[in-house]
């Protein structure tokens, strides 16, 4: 089974068991044509074009003052499977390979929204270093042989991905970041429950991030902190989510008050909390990276 995805300006051409991944035969021309004629880019991001409008009786196309939002850009590469179970396994595979490489990589016909990046390593903070593309996708099958009976498993590692990539669309609102990092870290939660089940009572919203950085020995960022028996970004979740408040405003009226955070950047920590989790829960929580600092833009080497 095999299946085309994109956009990857870069050429890729491996083998790993089953797996190969390769070029379109028109790759380099697709990535030509891309850098000349798409005029929607700006600074590594290239966005939804404005929205077209057809009147069915004079076949008239007329331009919108609003973007399409759900938009398409060209494959550039195709994914072969010899033992692929269905397309789900093919997608997951493509799914991993987006977080892997730091952009967002489709199948779908229309399968980005908003924007996207088009330079690779925008939307993680690491790069592999002694391990290949290879071992990624190695790491990805291993993880879905083991958990492809439970169909959520997957689905909830693409969907912890989407949202983490969608958190980082430059025209969010603080507000909106901040939802889209904390769904992302929802679904981590409930993959790591999964690989760590409990008989007793589930941890509260306020504990969860503690007890899943115990479970990987990631030091426990400060803004999750239950010394206090809450925590400071459980109080900011339940405002914004059940109270439409963040940070005492209407949403869309105020940013993360990092100055009444015991973190400098809770929104930067957030993000690199949950490249590490996804790390670890695809099956390489003893890599040093997931135990890097969270609290830094620097960007780390990945080891699988």
């Amino acid at each position: 089974m095999k299946v085309q995805f994109g956009f990857y300006p870069l050429s890729i051409n491996l083998s790993e068991g089953p797996i190969c991944i390769s070029d379109l035969s028109d790759f380099e021309t697709t990535v030509a044509d891309f850098q000349s004629e798409i005029d929607e880019k700006f600074e590594g991001w290239v966005y939804a074009p404005l929205q077209l409008r057809r009147n069915f009786v004079s076949g008239e196309v007329i331009q919108l003052p609003y973007s399409a939002r759900v938009f398409r850009l060209p494959k550039t590469h195709k994914i072969e499977h010899a033992k692929a179970e269905g397309i789900d396994h093919l997608e997951f595979h493509v799914w991993c390979l987006s977080f892997f490489l730091g952009m967002r990589l489709t199948t779908k016909e229309a399968g980005f929204v908003d924007a996207t990046p088009y330079l690779p390593h925008k939307l993680n903070d690491f790069v592999l270093s002694n391990s290949t593309l290879a071992h990624a996708v190695q790491v990805s099958e291993e993880f879905w042989k083991k958990y492809k009976s439970d169909v959520r498993m997957p689905k909830r590692l693409a969907g912890a991905v989407h949202a983490l990539f969608l958190s980082q669309y430059p025209q969010n609102l603080s507000y909106e970041r901040f939802m889209y990092l904390y769904t992302a870290i929802d679904a981590c939660f409930a993959m790591v429950l999964t690989l760590f089940p409990l008989s007793g009572r589930r941890p509260t919203h306020a504990a969860r991030i503690e007890w899943m950085c115990q479970q990987f020995d990631i030091d426990v960022p400060s803004w999750a902190s239950m010394d206090s028996g809450a925590t400071e970004i459980s109080m900011v979740r339940n405002d914004t989510f059940h109270e439409a408040l963040f940070f005492d405003e209407p949403l869309g009226f105020s940013t993360y008050d990092n100055a009444r955070s015991s973190a400098r950047h809770v929104e930067l920590e957030m993000e690199a909390l949950v490249c590490r989790l996804i790390v670890a829960i695809l099956g390489r929580p003893k890599s040093r990276y997931v135990h890097s600092p969270l609290n830094t833009r620097q960007r780390y080497r990945l080891e699988l």
